[in-house]
């Protein structure tokens, strides 16, 4: 899978390749990061997704994380806390 990262200020895009990780072919028993991008209902959204992947597949109860302002990065050791989930839900409000 390639992605392909696109910066709305006008520069050119990155040269340098990502690796993603590959999809899982279950979610049964998975650990979904549930991360909240600090607009408005994206709290709602996302754990209500979660809370249906866990109903629905059986994935383990969601853990999370809210960014207090939306303009924001998550900071490093959020995002290293969730390095080895199998999945995660990424909010967007509005």
């Amino acid at each position: 899978m390639v992605v392909r990262i696109v910066d709305p200020s006008g520069s050119e895009p990155p040269t340098q390749r990502l690796d993603t990780t590959p999809r899982p072919a279950s979610l049964a028993g998975a650990r979904i990061a549930v991360l909240n991008n600090g607009k408005p209902n994206a709290e709602h959204v996302v754990r209500r997704l979660a809370g249906h992947l866990a109903e629905r597949f059986g994935t383990q109860e969601p853990e999370g994380a809210e960014k207090p302002n939306s303009s924001r990065p998550f900071e490093a050791e959020v995002l290293d806390r969730f390095r080895n989930f199998d999945a995660a839900v990424v909010g967007v409000g509005d």
